[in-house]
Formats: structure tokens, sequence, C-alpha cells
């Protein structure tokens, strides 16, 4: 029997004040196919938010707290056992203000993630349609239309087809009413603005590979107006609001009012605040936006669809997606909803009008187009949470509806808001961080990187100037461009600008550094599969941190044997950042993959590997020579 002891002086500290011992391994004793450690969480202190590729289980031994993981959290006491899953996102608070949380975590290497395979037939990424009453702001960006680039570039790094489509919402009661104010039409507004979107995804390196602008394309309303003829809805007496000042229907943006499910401000059909559909029959407080006089009852006539008959078929549906914590339950309150009905038409002065005088509700509309958009690919979605009732209930309804047989998407990826002094960023209101500047100013890849650090994946992200200043400069620009100069000095002066041969035996560091770049490989393309950007950047940013302080660490080696290795673990390294931020950081991989001396197209690495003996390394002209970032 073996007995180790030691007592609370032994514990080491990491920040947010939490202090452990490593347990297992042990050196006393064979290794085990587990690895344990005890920690202490002070009164009000938590562990560091974190994720690994290892199982982990937690048993809390005093105390208690609060354990987070992947945005769900849950209160913990003593004798509890809590299970977190490889990659999950984790920390455990202390909640209270005089007792430690003692706790025992044991981990293991669970089985490793497998590759998502690629469909046969064609990925088709399509975003939330983009209302055109202005342009896109950094919190557009950080959202859908990234991400769909992103993820159409992955897939095809690793061979497959994919690309994405991007659809204007050109009948938003939004655009008429930026009309309204700007004095011009719809059809101006709707078209001004969309060439101003797209030009700046142009800008971003994310030009979509196809465009639909509703209000320009005669096909697109006669296959919209045969939609919904074929869905034969009935003409049916339905509740509507008018200003009798004004003189105009109240609908969607021109009508303000408050949210029948949590009382917030709510503007339109769905409440940005708790994501949540209303009618006109349950929107409360109804004023005129114009002229903010008290809405008036007028009843017309409407189409309604109802979706109770395809909430058995919904719910299967939401069982078979991969979805966040957050859309799982609004999919979930969405299908408590009774009598659950949306109005496919409505009294309104813009919009796509059908044979009989009526106007297509847009939110409708585009439920009636994504089947037609999806023909013949793999469909996937991205959207933000306010829009998680379209792409969970109403558009597969509507395509159950239309085309029963037709498969649903096959996977939703959503995100949270992107807030700017606590508040969400908003067009209509001009609360908004403007892209443009910051493009101009740092480029694409460094706005994209900045964009897939803030995304609000999981909760809400807090963003402002000077904050995306100072993770650019302090973070990205300095450290790379400091990194990359420090490699193509070494190789140049080291050795002859050519990839140098690896020694026959390693340093146990270096093996242990070759390890860390192939765990990072694994998370990184992990993060990609499910769309999780924020996790790439941190990988990609994780590489460089570590590289920089690996070569820092094998500097005494210069003029021994094992220095070749290390030069060429140095080459190994920049080979996998270009490979692994290419689908986020295009033009900056494709230029570092050139310098690295790789004639070869830039795939996707199945393993870390190094660069061939006695290539040449465009290092004097490219890594040592050039700056790859703006100073800013």
């Amino acid at each position: 029997m073996l007995i180790r002891k030691f007592d609370r002086s032994q514990l080491e500290s990491e920040p947010h004040s939490v202090l452990f011992k490593d347990l297992y391994p042990w050196e006393a004793i064979d290794e085990t196919p587990f690895g344990a450690s005890l920690a202490v969480v002070e009164p009000g202190g938590k562990t560091m938010i974190h994720h690994h590729n290892p199982c982990e289980t937690f048993l809390i031994c005093q105390g208690q707290g609060t354990m987070t993981c992947n945005g769900e959290s849950s209160a913990v006491a003593s004798g509890d056992v809590i299970y977190l899953p490889p990659q999950s996102e984790h920390f455990l608070s202390n909640d209270s203000a005089s007792d430690p949380l003692m706790f025992l975590s044991v981990f293991w290497d669970g089985k490793e993630p497998q590759q998502e395979a690629l469909s046969d037939g064609p990925r088709l990424y399509v975003p939330s349609p983009p209302t055109p009453n202005g342009g896109l702001h950094l919190g557009h960006l950080s959202g859908p239309y990234l991400l769909a680039d992103v993820l159409k570039r992955f897939d095809r790094q690793r061979g497959g087809a994919a690309g994405w489509m991007l659809v204007s919402d050109d009948h938003q009661s939004y655009t008429a009413l930026r009309a309204h104010f700007d004095k011009k039409t719809p059809t101006e507004t709707a078209v001004q603005f969309s060439g101003e979107i797209l030009a700046l995804l142009q800008a971003l390196d994310a030009t979509p590979d196809g465009v639909i602008q509703p209000g320009q394309n005669p096909d697109y309303a006669k296959a919209i107006a045969a939609s919904l003829e074929q869905l034969q809805l009935p003409l049916t007496e339905s509740p509507a609001w008018h200003c009798g000042h004004c003189d105009i229907p109240l609908y969607d943006g021109y009508a303000r009012g408050h949210c029948p499910h949590c009382e917030s401000p709510c503007r339109g059909f769905l409440c940005e605040t708790c994501c949540m559909p209303n009618t006109p029959a349950t929107l409360q407080d109804v004023h005129c936006l114009l002229c903010d006089k008290p809405a008036q009852p007028k009843a017309t006539a409407q189409r309604i669809f109802s979706l109770e008959p395809y909430k058995e078929a919904l719910a299967e549906y939401h069982q078979s997606l991969r979805l966040s914590p957050r859309l799982r339950a609004l999919a979930a309150r969405f299908l408590e909803l009774e009598d659950l009905q949306v109005h496919a038409t409505h009294p309104a002065n813009w919009g796509l009008e059908t044979s009989d005088g009526q106007r297509i509700s847009p939110w409708f509309e585009l439920s009636l187009a994504a089947p037609l958009l999806s023909a013949g690919n793999e469909p996937i979605h991205c959207f933000g949470a306010d829009n998680a009732f379209l792409y969970l209930m109403l558009d597969p309804a509507v395509s159950l509806a239309l085309q029963p047989d037709r498969p649903l998407p096959s996977a939703l990826h959503g995100n949270e808001y992107l807030m700017l002094d606590e508040q969400k960023m908003s067009t209509s209101r001009g609360h908004i961080l403007e892209a443009g500047p910051m493009l101009q100013r740092y480029g694409s890849d460094l706005v994209r990187l900045l964009l897939a650090g803030l995304r609000p994946e999981i909760s809400d992200t807090q963003c402002n100037a000077e904050m995306a200043e100072g993770f650019l400069q302090q973070r990205i620009i300095g450290p790379w461009q400091d990194w990359l100069e420090a490699v193509g000095r070494r190789i140049t002066t080291e050795s002859g600008s050519k990839t140098p041969q690896a020694d026959d035996d390693w340093g146990s560091e270096q093996e242990e550094f070759l390890d860390r770049l192939e765990s990072l490989r694994k998370r990184c393309q992990a993060a990609y599969e499910r769309g999780r950007l924020q996790e790439v950047a941190g990988c990609l940013q994780e590489l460089v941190d570590q590289s920089a302080t690996f070569a820092l660490g094998q500097q005494p080696l210069e003029g021994l044997p094992d220095r070749t290795t290390a030069l060429a673990l140095d080459l190994a390294a920049v080979r996998l950042l270009a490979q692994l931020s290419a689908p986020l950081m295009p033009k900056f991989a494709t230029q570092l993959w050139k310098h690295l001396g790789q004639t070869h197209k830039l795939d996707w690495p199945a393993q870390v590997e190094l660069l061939n003996p006695g290539q040449r390394v465009l290092a004097a002209a490219g890594l040592s020579g050039r700056r790859y970032f703006p100073a800013g």
C-alpha cells in the first residue's frame, strides 16, 4: 500500500481563487488509464472556462456551487457526480461567500471524435436573408454571414461540393419604413441597400455563390405565388390593426407594441427578446410607429396557415438535429404553443401581391422559398436566435405541406446577439458598429478572425470599438507577426532558407509539442464541423502562442543536433496554421502557404506533417521580410 500525503500549503494556484493538486499520474506507481486532480475553489471563485479532448468527471466533496457546461447551468453540492463530455466548454463557480468548495476531477481519453462525413449532394449554406433597409453591421457579420462562407470554404478544402446563397429580404416592412423616411420607393431602397450589402460581403471575402433579389426577380415571384396556391389556404376573417391618423395598415414593423409572452417592447412578428412569435390578435398595447397614436382594430380577410397538423413531425425533426441548448429550449416552447397559426397574407402596402390582391407576409414568403432554394442540394441554415421560430417551425412545416417527401435541412446553426453597450445592435434603431471602416483599416482576414472570436454562439457577446482594437493589436497583429518573422529569421540564418532534416532522436519536449499540434488540429476540425467559430479562433491563437513558447524553450539547442528537429517543428507549426486558418483567413493562409514553398493545393491536414527536407522556403522574402498584417 502507498499513501501520499500533502496539506493545503502544497496546493498550486491558478486564476480566479482556485487551488489544485494533481494526484495521478503518480510516479510511484505504473501509469493509470486516467488522470486525477484535487481542487479547492475559494469563496466567490471559479475555475477557468475551458474545454479539452478527455472525458471528465467532477465529484463534489465539500461545499456547493454552480456547474456551467455549454451554456447550461445547474446547482451542485457535496455528493454530486458530474460528467463532462469531450470538448464541452465548462467551469465551476463557488457561490458561497464564506465556505470553500472542494472537488475531485477524474479524466480519461474518450473515443476520438469522428470526422463528419460529407454528403454526396452539394451543401448549400443559406443564412437568414438580410433586410435591405441599411448596410450590414458587425453584429450581422459575426452571425450567419461569416459562418456560411467559412463552412463553405471548410467543405471545399476537404474536397466537398459546397456554396452559399444570399436571398435579400426585400419585402420586409422595415424596407418600406426606411423608404418612407428617405422619401424613396421601397424598390429603390431595396436596390440601394442590397448593392451595399453585396459590396460589404465582397470586402469581407465572403461573396455569395448565388444571389436572389426577390423584388427584381419575376421568376421568383411566380414560383412563390404557385407555392402559395398549392397550399389552398382559404380566406379567413382575421384581426388586424389600422392607424386612422395615417390611414395605413399596421403590420410588422409599423406596429409598435409589447410581446404577449415576455411583455418586452416588440415590433413585428417575432420578439427580439424572447424569440417567441405573436399575431395581431396577441400583440399588446399596439401603436403606430409613424405617429405614435393608438392602433384601431380592423378585421380583414387573410390566409392563415396552421402548424398544428405538423407538430408531431416537427418534434421528430428537432430530435434528429444537433441543436444548441438555447435552440432546443426554444423548440420545446414553440411546440407548447396552442392553436399555432401564422398569417400567410396580411393587409399591407408593400410585398408580393397575389392574383386576388392579397399581400404575402414576408415571413411566409421566405418559408415558401425555402424548398425552392434547396432543390438538388443539402440545405444548411445559419440564423440569429430571433429567427429561430422560422427555421425550427415555420419553414419545415411549410416544406412538409408542399413536399412531404423532401428531406428537411440536415443542420441548423443558430447564434445569439453581438451586443453594443449592453443592447442588441439594430439597423432600424441606428445602434450599430459599422464594418466598413474596420475592413478598410485592418483588411478582411483580421476582421474575419475578430468576428469569429466574438461570435455569440452560446450567449450574447459584448463588443465595442475599443475592445475590437485591443484584441487585434495586442492578441493578433503583434504576437503573430513577431512569431512568423522569428521563424523566418531562424530558417534563413540556420538552415539556408531550406527545410531542415529532423534528427532521429527527438527530445521529450519536441515529441510533446508535436502531440500538442495534433491535438489542436483535431480540436480545430471538430470546431469547424460543429460551426463553432469562436473555438476555431481560440485554436489558432493557441497554436501561435504555444509555438512561440516552444521556440523560446528550444533556443539553447542552437548548434546541437536536436536543433534541426526544433526548426523542422517550427515550419510544421507554420504549415498547420496555414491549413487550419484557410477557411477563416483565406488571404493570409494562401500567402503563408506560398511563402512555405508549397506548390500543391492548400488542403485540409489529415495529421500534422513536417515539410519535406531540403525544400526551398521563401523565408527571406516571406516569413522574415513581409508584414502579414497592417500595423493599424
